[in-house]
């Protein structure tokens, strides 16, 4: 019975971090095999606070069109990075600007107690992700096959992430480009992401809990140059994530800050691919969130939970700002995760799921 939780709780773990699984169904399915890895990411870092959460508007100067004008693109697929050759290497970005080692002077202190060789070193060219390197392992050598599944939930229809961009012309270059970013739930079917696809919207990430378009993240520096998507730097993504069992249900509510999220869009606008996005997840907030999972699977008095918590705490590697200073405690985990999409349609609001209760 402990073993099977501890597969729940792997999963679990993956689920809530992954930028498209936002929204909809239990995804333990199977069925056909997971993604390759992504492509790397770049060297920028960014050294600024935290991204400001998502405004309720564009830009000013940033032009008008009615909703069925924007171009909406949905997660087909997730890389996370998975490999015995160090491939969570070139997943995320270089986000503060240094090319950190264990023997490194000029980052935080380590969290709970970690050796230095824990977070650290960082991936190619100062590449943060401590997830990569040390969570994802975990998750992977207790469930060796959650790629697969939940690639297979988002082909099975069961849940997505979208990003509408707005005004998106069929060509040209677009120096500001205002884009929010809703989450899907269940769509009742498998999609066939055509653009004909109408993927219901979950309400948690609404100004309006009536109205579909009202994303309350939105990225107002946004741009598209030749055929890169960049979405701006020190941005702050927030993603709700409902989950279910047999016995229940929960939504987990994750903040991504000092993120950065690219894509390359095809020629016809209507797919991207090499998508990739790096942030920091704030360590006590994840533990938080993930407490809600341990109470989801009556996990909270087991060891096996105890010690998760504390490799979570343990894989801290930076700042939750993005920066560093070695005078402070590392309060964030590094992520990479990449990504492609392809063209659907906003639906109407979906259901809400419940918060649920919470391990102490």
């Amino acid at each position: 019975m402990l073993g099977s939780k501890r597969v729940q709780f792997a999963l679990a773990i993956v689920t809530t971090v992954a930028v498209g699984c936002s929204g909809g169904e239990n995804t333990e399915t199977t069925g056909g095999k997971g993604g390759a890895g992504g492509q790397g990411g770049e060297t920028s870092s960014s050294t600024g606070g935290a991204g400001g959460m998502g405004g309720d508007g564009g830009s000013a100067g940033a032009p008008v069109c009615p909703p069925e004008d924007d171009t909406v693109l949905a997660a087909t697929q997730l890389f996370f990075g998975e490999g015995n050759s160090g491939e969570w290497k070139s997943f995320g970005f270089n986000l503060d600007g240094l090319e950190s080692t264990a023997t490194s002077k000029d980052v935080c202190k380590p969290n709970s107690g970690a050796a230095t060789s824990t977070p650290y070193p960082d991936g190619d060219m100062g590449i943060d992700n401590s997830f990569g390197k040390n969570l994802l392992p975990l998750i992977l050598s207790l469930y060796p096959t959650w790629v697969t599944d939940i690639n297979n939930g988002i082909k099975n229809g069961f849940f997505t992430s979208m990003l509408e961009l707005e005004c998106l012309p069929p060509m040209g270059d677009v120096s500001v480009l205002t884009t929010k970013l809703y989450a899907a739930t269940s769509l009742g079917a498998m999609p066939k992401f055509d653009g004909t696809d109408k993927w219901p919207v979950a309400p948690e990430l609404l100004s309006d809990p009536m109205d579909p378009n009202s994303s309350t993240i939105v990225f107002n520096k946004a741009s598209v140059m030749g055929s890169t998507f960049d979405a701006g730097k020190n941005e702050t993504f927030v993603l709700t994530v409902p989950m279910k069992t047999q016995s229940g249900s929960t939504s987990i509510k994750l903040t991504l800050y000092a993120a950065h999220t690219v894509m390359t869009l095809s020629d016809d606008r209507k797919s991207a691919t090499a998508g990739m996005i790096g942030g920091v997840l704030n360590t006590e907030e994840f533990v938080a969130e993930i407490k809600k999972v341990g109470a989801l699977l009556n996990l909270c008095d087991s060891q096996v939970f105890t010690n998760m918590i504390t490799q979570i705490r343990q894989a801290s590697d930076i700042l939750t700002d993005g920066t560093q200073d070695p005078d402070k405690t590392c309060d964030g985990i590094s992520m990479g995760l990449g990504f492609n999409m392809k063209q659907v349609l906003l639906g109407d609001v979906g259901p809400a799921t419940p918060v649920g209760a919470s391990c102490p």
